[in-house]
């Protein structure tokens, strides 16, 4: 869900060493070692995929603010505040350190969403681990949704989990305060990252999706919600209906009915329909957000602090006055509200039903960067992919670029559709059960030899994902600026995120079937669908389907009339 990051103004210094050290040059122009398909040659695309140069500089400036990996320049011109007001990162209870991962590889099966589990609207592959586990492993992993907020009363309210992710203190401001890459915005509430033991840099982590469920809250119902933002396609030049305000955010609260004989979902049915825009619902907080803060739960090597002085929050000013804020109009993620009554309309109440498709929008590994950097763009190492088909029966490969690849999940979603173009799914929080399969670089299966992108395999058929710029941290100049700019420049290009796509799905059919380039391309066309993943997370996205009984000669002989077993909109065969 949701692509260009608001604007802000916070500053965030980073202390970095090992192997940062002597990396200070700032970023100038674009990475040429990795180039985007477009400009490989037919030769390179059917090789294997170079891994990144992990020792260049990757350029972290995000709305004016510069990140350089370094231990003593921090930024441009560093003010002896900002660097003298360094805290400690050591975190009581939580942090663990290179020796308790590299002795015995400690191991754990549950992961819990809380405020010490997870990470808000920013990847950073220099986290400490939220959970440790071994290869080949089951694990049961807590989702729970960043919009949980804008329905407090349905999907967060008595819920002790919920409700530790969203604390707000009368005095203290909110447990997590650090949100988004400078801590002051907003993005998706990740659960992770998962620390694989063994996983390095060029291996393939395989993430099976065994089953998913709606979290309940205290009267055992789920809910969900989608709200037509104004990245959304409906708010694009020429797509507005004629007299439609722009400046509203309708968004409609949704509940799952489950079917009455296995307790399991079956449909969203809309309850009511509300402007999450309006000055009525209540943003105003008792306890502001902290100027300057500890970013929380780092490696020995990881560690800094935000500063955010001036109060600005998605490009507005948000004073504190006589301790409290209002958050109006902000990029700030995290307030808690329920809509008036007088801003509700029932009237869509029982006029739809969505059927029940739930999937993880955001789930990936840690890219290596040194620096925290937006998590709604997707990206070579999988991310906010925002595909409806990756939920129950699908299996996930993503590239390897951090150490323990650092599996991270979040963003879920009820249902969705290809394309997503109001900005949102139905926005819940999903609880998971997946299985942990770690593929050495040395020892890669055939279908995975030119990975260099987030790969779905599901029982009918193999998807590969494009994007824009399938690895924008590295292509785009300034990324965490640009990536939300219409192309050339910027991820928002359809033309060339069919390039992308096309040259992956031509390569990946070459290699793995022995075919010819005209037998490649002959096949793509009346074989392989290519369909809009998303219009709306900055990078947008194009992904191929390919059938799997296109080279299935046993399949058509038993099954002369094929009909797909994985019917439209879902990765799942039947219910577990």
């Amino acid at each position: 869900m949701i692509g260009t990051a608001a604007r802000l103004s916070a500053v965030l210094c980073l202390a970095l060493t090992g192997t940062a050290a002597g990396e200070a040059s700032a970023y100038a122009g674009n990475f040429a070692s990795h180039p985007r398909s477009l400009q490989q040659t037919f030769s390179e695309m059917t090789t294997m995929p170079p891994v990144p140069d992990f020792t260049v500089a990757i350029p972290m400036l995000y709305n004016n603010t510069a990140f350089v990996k370094n231990a003593t320049s921090i930024e441009a011109s560093p003010s002896p505040a900002c660097c003298a007001a360094m805290m400690s990162t050591a975190t009581a209870g939580r942090r663990l350190m290179q020796a308790d991962i590299t002795d015995g590889c400690p191991t754990g099966t549950t992961l819990k969403g809380s405020s010490q589990t997870g990470h808000w609207g920013y990847w950073y592959d220099l986290l400490e681990p939220a959970l440790i586990i071994g290869n080949d492993t089951v694990i049961d992993v807590e989702m729970p949704t960043f919009a949980a907020g804008q329905a407090w009363s349905e999907m967060g309210k008595g819920d002790p989990g919920m409700e530790d992710i969203y604390h707000w203190d009368p005095v203290t401001g909110p447990r997590i305060a650090f949100k988004g890459p400078t801590g002051a915005t907003g993005g998706h509430y990740m659960t992770g990252p998962i620390y694989v033991c063994g996983a390095e840099a060029g291996d393939v982590l395989e993430v099976q999706i065994l089953d998913l469920l709606p979290r309940p809250n205290p009267q055992n119902e789920s809910f969900g919600v989608t709200t037509a933002f104004s990245i959304g396609w409906w708010n694009r030049t020429g797509y507005s209906t004629p007299g439609y305000s722009p400046s509203r955010n309708g968004a409609v609260v949704y509940k799952a009915i489950k079917d009455p004989d296995t307790g399991r979902p079956m449909y969203w049915e809309p309850q009511y329909l509300f402007d999450d825009s309006s000055p009525l619902n209540n943003r105003t907080v008792s306890g502001c957000v902290p100027t300057i803060g500890e970013m929380p739960r780092t490696t020995a090597n990881g560690g800094g602090y935000y500063d955010n002085s001036g109060r600005m929050y998605g490009g507005k000013t948000v004073p504190c006055v006589d301790g409290m804020q209002n958050f109006s109009g902000s990029g700030y993620s995290g307030l808690v509200y329920d809509s008036p009554e007088e801003i509700r309309d029932y009237s869509v109440k029982g006029k739809w039903r969505i059927p029940i498709n739930m999937h993880i929008g955001n789930m990936g590994l840690a890219p290596v960067t040194g620096a925290p950097i937006i998590t709604a763009p997707p990206m070579r190492t999988g991310g906010n992919i925002d595909n409806k088909r990756i939920g129950i029966g699908a299996t996930m490969y993503y590239p390897v670029e951090a150490a323990g690849a650092l599996l991270s999940m979040g963003d879920c979603h009820g249902s969705q559709g290809d394309g997503e173009s109001v900005a949102t799914g139905v926005e819940t929080s999903l609880n998971g059960k997946f299985r942990i399969i770690l593929h050495k670089a040395d020892s890669l299966p055939t279908k995975l030899q030119l990975i260099n992108y987030p790969m779905l395999e599901n029982p009918n058929e193999v998807i590969i994902h494009g994007y824009a710029y399938q690895d924008w941290i590295r292509e785009i100049s300034n990324p965490q600026v640009n990536v939300g700019q219409v192309g050339p420049t910027g991820g928002v290009d359809l033309n060339r995120a069919m390039s992308t796509v096309y040259n992956e799905t031509r390569a990946f059919l070459i290699h793995n079937y022995d075919l010819t380039e005209d037998m490649a391309i002959n096949i793509m066309s009346l074989g392989v669908d290519f369909e809009i993943t998303q219009i709306v997370d900055s990078n947008v996205g194009i992904h191929a389907k390919i059938p799997k009984w296109l080279f299935n000669s046993t399949l058509w002989e038993t099954e002369p009339f094929y009909e797909a077993a994985v019917k439209t909109g879902t990765s799942r065969t039947s219910y577990p």
